[in-house]
């Protein structure tokens, strides 16, 4: 009895009539207050029970949630989109939590469906403030804080162009120099995408340097997960891109907080080897902003699925690292040099690495054994020419010693992990492919 009248009651309200429709009975919009071109609507038996139905795009009670904004026009008094943390990446209540019920705006207050207040704990500006803004818990109160999204002045994409912000991935101001330790002194832009990022000291202490990275959309910077295993708080962290020199300041550089830290989740080390060595930090400046193309500002391209240059191909590698094996100190000056893949088959001989090598690995090392990557340029590009776009191949994971002879440098293979960065950021504009 209790299965047939549960039957009876689901089947009351998805019953169709004699052209296979769903019997729903159009009211008047005013009845259930749909927005956007929400049609309200009720079941034929159970005419009590409405609700809108809203047209693609938009969600929520009211249809009053835009899925398509990413960011706020003037003030942002009408974003209506889904942003909601703030500026330090903290959640926003939900304008119907207890705790905001006692705030001035709430979902509950006559105008609030107006205001773009509900159900919901997304971005609103209902008091004309600077910006949108949601109530954050910290500790035992609740604070406004301005959020995490931008203004749509700063991050509009022109139509011509193919990535956001105005980014032409692979650009560089100056040619490149396909010809660290060998190598040679270079300046931020000849590797406009490359990434510095620091790890934060207390006591007023300056960042110390911790790994390279590489700038693949505005709003994201790919590493090496080992990077950062041991200490995987977002929070203390700061990423410099512009930068020419360590710990100085070079003009047009611009400095963020990490708002997101992806580990790759199979990530596991050997006793040299390193496994799914890949990391994803979103960034963002201190006024919510991603980065901004210049000279010394660029994305990096992503190489096509499964798609590599050819192996003996010249390479460029860059960063920070030690220019010697037994140094203590990373250069103050930003380091490049030019390496050659090294066809698997041979990195996987027992006088090289043997079975520690994968296919989720390249191989790439100076052919007399003088240039290599070294400690301090793990999570750094490695830059291969590929339909003639400088593209990002591989990222600095492991190696035995810095050019030692039959022990290469190996690199993360970026084209094996291409729908892992998309699984976090393909929603994005500006993916460099």
């Amino acid at each position: 009895m209790k299965v047939w009248l549960a039957c009876l009651l689901l089947c009351a309200l998805v019953v169709n009539d004699s052209e296979g429709r769903h019997e729903l009975g159009a009211s008047d919009e005013s009845n259930c207050g749909c927005q956007n071109g929400g049609i309200c609507v009720s079941y034929k038996y159970f005419s009590s029970i409405r609700r809108c139905s809203c047209p693609k795009r938009f969600q929520g009670e009211h249809c009053e949630i835009d899925t398509s904004k990413t960011c706020y026009h003037g003030r942002g008094q009408s974003y209506r989109g889904k942003a909601n943390t703030d500026t330090k990446g903290r959640p926003c209540l939900a304008w119907n939590s207890p705790a905001v019920l006692q705030k001035v705006y709430n979902a509950h207050i006559p105008d609030a469906l107006t205001l773009g207040l509900g159900k919901h704990n997304y971005c609103r500006n209902p008091d004309n403030q600077r910006r949108p803004w949601c109530y954050v818990q910290i500790g035992l109160k609740q604070f406004p804080h301005e959020c995490m999204v931008q203004d749509c002045s700063v991050s509009k994409k022109p139509p011509s162009s193919p990535d956001q912000q105005g980014f032409q991935c692979g650009q560089k101001a100056l040619r490149p120099r396909f010809k660290i330790v060998g190598g040679e002194f270079t300046v931020i832009e000849n590797q406009p995408w490359f990434a510095a990022i620091y790890r934060k000291n207390n006591g007023g202490i300056p960042p110390t340097f911790k790994c390279g990275g590489s700038l693949i959309s505005p709003c994201w910077v790919v590493s090496a997960t080992h990077c950062f295993i041991n200490d995987p708080k977002k929070e203390n962290y700061v990423v410099y891109l512009g930068q020419s020199q360590r710990n100085a300041y070079t003009p047009g550089e611009m400095k963020f907080e990490v708002e997101q830290l992806i580990l790759h989740e199979r990530y596991s080390a050997d006793s040299l080897a390193h496994h799914n060595d890949i990391a994803l930090l979103k960034i963002r400046t201190s006024t919510g902003h991603c980065a901004q193309p210049s000279r010394s500002i660029q994305t990096i391209c992503l190489p096509p699925r499964l798609g590599d240059v050819h192996f003996g191909s010249d390479c460029e590698i860059t960063g920070f690292g030690y220019e010697n094996v037994a140094d203590y100190m990373h250069p103050k000056n930003l380091k490049m040099a030019v390496v050659k893949l090294i066809p698997h088959e041979q990195c996987m001989q027992p006088h090289y690495y043997g079975s520690e090598i994968t296919y989720k690995m390249l191989c790439a090392a100076d052919p007399q054994w003088e240039t290599d990557a070294c400690q301090g340029d793990s999570g750094g590009p490695l830059v291969c020419d590929i339909n003639g776009r400088p593209t990002l191949s591989g990222i600095v994971s492991w190696g035995r010693g810095c050019s030692m002879k039959n022990k290469p440098g190996v690199y993360t293979r970026v084209s094996y992990f291409l729908s892992w960065i998309q699984a976090h950021i393909g929603e994005e504009n500006g993916l460099a492919f």
